[in-house]
């Protein structure tokens, strides 16, 4: 087996900063509701000053802008699941971990080209998301967690691939990066062990009377001395995600950021379930329960998150929102087996149909639904009742025997005629026809036209017909483009 290990540093920290692109000072704050502490500053505000485990007021006292969150130990652990529901794009066994996830991807190196490939892929899939993390390859678990670790804390360390090189590759590692209690790892110091060579050249028996059976089972893991089975996490049937904003955001340029993060991490989700969503319930928080809701629906099923965001920036450019924005809502209640669809040199027909429904939703979104709309046959010879406007309809109504109009007018306009013909911008010339159309006696609306295709001097073309019962009257119907 090959694990990969993704280590988040931080993440409360990195769950509060991964909605915002400024970097403001911001800390994440635990403890007595009396006197909170800083559990983990970012940057800005440790360049002011401020350190972990300061009170926050005092770190207030330091940085006037501080933004102070309080840390939400049940929002890591569902940012922790929708990170494995992510990774299932890149391999079904996904663990949880502590402050991570591990990754078992023996099998996915040759589906993804490679390991380079496959953790160059998993590092740019990790900042699209917002998020850090370091990554630890190594044949086991907890190995691959500890140079993961090892790396997040500055300690230089080189990943392997096999069981033989492990061993070395483990020795100098501190054992703090074991996750042991610390009553254990200050008894082990003073004997002189803090490295994970000194703890594996220990007699078994010893260590595990003196240190419990629990730790000697930690190293015969590490070193793959026994197998260490993980339970892989198996992602919920439908996706939904909220996102905090660390302040509240002004206007929808300001919504579009966390949101196309929130839609990547649905992106994943869906790729690894071979899904994807034709209808999204998107949730801007205000708060004190006021909120505005937008619902995203597609012709077919979609999950990349660039198209998405195109969308959602068009209909969230048409609204005008009460208040600010303090948190985001993402809803697939639904899902759908997404088939993807290969590119090719030359496009062919189902290539151009889902370029055509694509270019509908877009503007759609910028023009209102019920602006947008596509024309499709009608059983009815009658030409204005020879086509409908179904909403996801997208093809073009085509009528049988001779040339047809692009256009057709709304109503037939009356022409001026006299006894050398109809006019429209000077005397109009016909060039085909009569056709004769005579129908609609069973609804009360009959018909009974002969219709005729004419140009003018200038070259336009038309579709003119006179009524039967009225041989004297010429009517405009349409125009040939």
């Amino acid at each position: 087996m090959l694990w990969v290990a993704l280590e988040l540093p931080a993440l409360p920290l990195q769950l509060a900063e991964r909605a915002r692109a400024e970097p403001l000072p911001l800390v994440v704050a635990e403890g007595p509701a009396q006197r909170p502490l800083v559990a983990c500053a970012n940057a800005a505000a440790h360049a002011a000053g401020v350190r972990e485990g300061m009170a926050v007021a005092a770190a207030k006292a330091l940085v006037a802008d501080l933004r102070s969150i309080e840390r939400d130990e049940a929002a890591e652990r569902e940012a922790l699941e929708r990170l494995a529901g992510w990774a299932a794009q890149y391999t079904p066994a996904v663990s949880i971990e502590p402050a991570g996830l591990v990754l078992e991807v023996e099998g996915s190196v040759r589906l993804f080209g490679g390991l380079a490939k496959l953790l160059a892929a998993l590092r740019a899939g990790v900042r699209a998301l917002g998020l850090q993390a370091t990554l630890g390859i190594a044949p086991t678990p907890l190995a691959a967690r500890a140079f993961a670790r090892a790396e997040a804390r500055g300690i230089p360390v080189r990943s392997c691939t096999t069981i033989a090189e492990l061993p070395a590759r483990l020795a100098d590692l501190p054992l703090f990066l074991l996750e042991w209690p610390g009553r254990t790892l200050e008894h082990l110091a003073d004997l002189g062990i803090v490295r994970v060579k000194d703890a594996l050249a220990l007699p078994r028996a010893g260590f595990s009377q003196r240190f419990g059976p629990e730790a000697l089972g930690v190293l015969d893991r590490l070193a793959g001395r026994v197998p260490d089975p993980r339970l892989p996490f198996v992602p919920p049937a439908r996706y939904r995600a909220r996102l905090e904003l660390p302040a509240e955001a002004e206007g929808v340029e300001a919504i579009l950021f966390p949101l196309k993060r929130l839609l990547a991490e649905m992106e994943g989700y869906l790729r690894g379930r071979g899904a994807g969503v034709q209808e999204l319930d998107l949730v801007l928080e205000h708060g004190r329960r006021s909120h505005t809701s937008l619902v995203l629906s597609f012709a077919t099923p979609e999950r990349e998150a660039e198209f998405i965001l195109s969308i959602a920036r068009e209909r969230l450019s048409r609204l005008e929102l009460a208040a600010p924005t303090v948190g985001l809502r993402l809803v697939a209640e639904r899902l759908q087996p997404f088939a993807p669809r290969e590119g090719t040199w030359l496009p062919g027909r189902e290539e151009r149909a889902v370029g055509r429904a694509r270019l509908v939703e877009r503007l759609a979104a910028r023009l209102g639904q019920g602006r947008v709309f596509g024309i499709a046959l009608a059983e009815d010879h009658r030409p204005e009742r020879g086509w409908k406007n179904p909403p996801a309809a997208s093809s073009r109504a085509r009528f049988d025997g001779g040339a047809r109009p692009v256009w057709l007018l709304n109503r037939p306009q009356r022409l001026v005629a006299g006894e050398s013909g109809p006019s429209l911008q000077g005397q109009l010339k016909l060039l085909a026809g009569p056709e004769r159309i005579e129908t609609g006696w069973w609804d009360g609306e009959p018909v009974s036209r002969d219709y005729f295709v004419a140009a003018n001097a200038a070259g336009e073309t038309v579709w003119i017909y006179r009524e039967r019962r009225d041989p004297g009257a010429w009517w405009l119907h349409g125009v040939f483009a």
